[in-house]
């Protein structure tokens, strides 16, 4: 019993020493999450990531997969879509949905989004990913989810059609 409860002990402790060295982050603070505000991230995805190309409104809707504390870093897939107002409905201009990682400055009690970046497309994409994204948030971006992006795109037009009821 007590053979199996050290190799045990020693097997986490080579896994956690392994997960380490690859990924620069513990268990310990994987589990921890960065702060952050909702709606400076809102605000953030629909101004900053992409601009508008038929003069439309930029709505978005986004998933968390993963937070960094040791790198300041939220990851998330987002997407990000134009509407263009043609009488009375919307029309769809250009938009995306992709996993980002969102650079975080911390200073004090203020929470700003600082930059991004986002994994290039093709053959780049897989290593992008592993190279950008911590390994928990990586299964979820790798297999491109179909689920999670028609989640995200059902949540965008739950947000459109209020939009619409407002604007009437």
């Amino acid at each position: 019993m007590k053979k199996l409860i050290l190799t045990t002990f020693y097997t986490i402790s080579l896994v956690s020493g392994i997960y380490y060295i690859a990924t620069g982050e513990s268990f310990v603070t994987m589990s921890q999450s960065v702060p952050l505000d909702q709606a400076v991230v809102e605000h953030y995805l629909a101004t900053e990531v992409m601009a508008p190309n038929f003069g439309g409104e930029v709505y978005t809707t986004y998933k968390i997969l993963d937070t960094s504390t040791t790198k300041n870093e939220i990851y998330v897939w987002a997407l990000i879509q134009e509407y263009v107002r043609e009488g009375d409905h919307f029309e769809p201009g250009s938009g995306m949905a992709s996993p980002l990682v969102l650079y975080v400055d911390r200073e004090a009690e203020t929470f700003t989004i600082s930059g991004h970046a986002s994994p290039r497309p093709g053959d780049y994409y897989p290593d992008d990913v592993r190279r950008m994204f911590p390994l928990y948030a990586e299964l979820s971006v790798l297999p491109h989810p179909i689920s999670l992006g028609q989640k995200l795109h059902d949540q965008m037009e739950q947000k459109l059609s209020h939009s619409q009821l407002v604007k009437e």
